[in-house]
């Protein structure tokens, strides 16, 4: 008899009508190396915007609570299980308000592998929402969709959602920097045109800012990744004696569990620079940053590496020849590069 049943459901979901998807439209993100589709009826809130590849509204019952589609840009964790992992501790420690996490885990078919977290919600201002999170790694970076609805409209915008997220195609994001030469990793940022040797599998990935000129990471390790940061800023008054004896204490003004572990003018090529390194937290991690301030030829430049703090001695001399490798080459970049305060 339950064979018999199990027949006749199988039977009924097989000849039940496909929901059918929503007319949808091309969606391009060429800096953040996105191609999709979406629904036509999801109105385009943002587009390209610091983190967020596009934010969409969902029309809803109540107008003024609409639902929301997102795809964010992070930088890759070690794998997605490692996200996973945490998401599960984290939810464990700190639920959120009013929710719980309802599915967190990994997915691997023909399209290859992505986590797919949910979160319940029962919010003050009442009904029962979901919010979905598919991340995918690609690139070296970490593309995160979210769809964030009320119960009654979670049927038809979820399969919406989940041919969203197939249609997605990724290319190489806009990092702005090109390979020179492979063998000492030489890379030139391409619009403001200087050059930085980077430690060995590191790589240019898209800037977490837009103020930063250059932006690079190492490989990943669990979910952080040790990173490079360029900025820079109109010529001034640049006296790095002087800044060597003020900078620790706003350093320690700023984040005063920092630990400076040394501040002085050092020897940089055929110029001076004044190298600085610090021990601080990150949330969790111990964090050890080294960074060098000189003048160029066109700005003054800061050059920042973050790295955890157990790595740190290892790296130092790759960090140290890095910072020796920076050079400005030839040719005219914008004036607005003045406005790119360090």
């Amino acid at each position: 008899m339950t064979n018999v049943l199990l027949s006749l459901a199988f039977t009924v979901a097989a000849q039940a009508p496909a929901l059918e998807l929503p007319p949808t439209e091309p969606f391009t993100a060429p800096k953040y190396g996105v191609t999709t589709r979406i629904p036509k009826d999801w109105t385009i809130a943002e587009h390209e915007q610091e983190d967020r590849i596009f934010v969409a509204v969902i029309p809803q019952r109540d107008f003024d609570r609409p639902g929301v589609a997102a795809c964010e840009l992070g930088l890759a964790p070690e794998n997605l299980d490692e996200y996973r992992t945490r998401i599960d501790a984290n939810a464990r420690r700190n639920a959120r308000p009013s929710g719980k996490l309802a599915t967190n885990h990994l997915i691997k078919d023909a399209r290859g592998e992505r986590l797919e977290t949910i979160w319940e919600f029962h919010p003050n201002a009442g009904g029962f929402w979901r919010e979905v999170s598919v991340r995918v790694i690609a690139h070296r970076q970490l593309y995160t969709f979210i769809l964030n609805v009320e119960d009654s409209v979670y049927a038809r915008a979820r399969p919406a959602f989940d041919a969203l997220v197939t249609a997605t195609q990724f290319s190489a994001p806009n990092t702005g920097a090109d390979l020179l030469s492979k063998p000492a990793n030489r890379w030139i940022q391409r619009e403001y045109k200087f050059a930085i040797d980077l430690p060995e599998g590191w790589a240019p990935a898209l800037a977490p800012s837009e103020v930063a000129l250059l932006f690079a990471n190492g490989p990943a390790h669990g979910v952080w990744s040790d990173n490079l940061l360029v900025l820079a800023r109109a010529h001034h008054d640049l006296d790095l004696g002087e800044l060597a004896r003020d900078l620790p204490a706003r350093l320690r003004q700023e984040d005063p569990g920092c630990e400076v572990l040394s501040c002085q003018v050092v020897p940089q090529g055929k110029v001076q620079a004044l190298e600085t390194v610090v021990r601080t937290r990150r949330g969790p991690f111990s964090m050890t940053v080294i960074e060098r301030r000189f003048r160029g030829g066109r700005f003054d430049y800061e050059v920042k590496y973050t790295v955890e703090s157990a790595r740190f001695d290892q790296l130092l001399p790759k960090f140290r020849q890095s910072f020796e490798s920076f050079r400005e080459h030839p040719g005219a970049v914008p004036a607005a590069a003045a406005g790119k305060a360090a």
